[in-house]
């Protein structure tokens, strides 16, 4: 045994959790959605809860612009 312990990735402490994930690509705030699979901006950028900061280690997706809300 070496001695080393894995942790657990961190998870949100939101109440639902990950209510809302946003990840910054090249300066710009977008709002993004988990996904079935990582797509190749989702392997490069980290999205993270918007409320708590927790990073979100599995795929997500950005949302299309005509699909927000105004």
């Amino acid at each position: 045994m070496t001695g080393h312990f894995e942790t657990a990735p961190p998870t949100c402490t939101c109440l639902p959790p990950w209510p809302a994930l946003a990840t910054v690509i090249e300066g710009t705030t977008h709002t993004v959605v988990p996904s079935p699979a990582h797509i190749p901006t989702s392997a490069l950028y980290l999205a993270k809860c918007t409320r708590c900061g927790t990073a979100y280690t599995g795929p997500w997706k950005r949302l299309a612009p005509s699909s927000r809300a105004a």
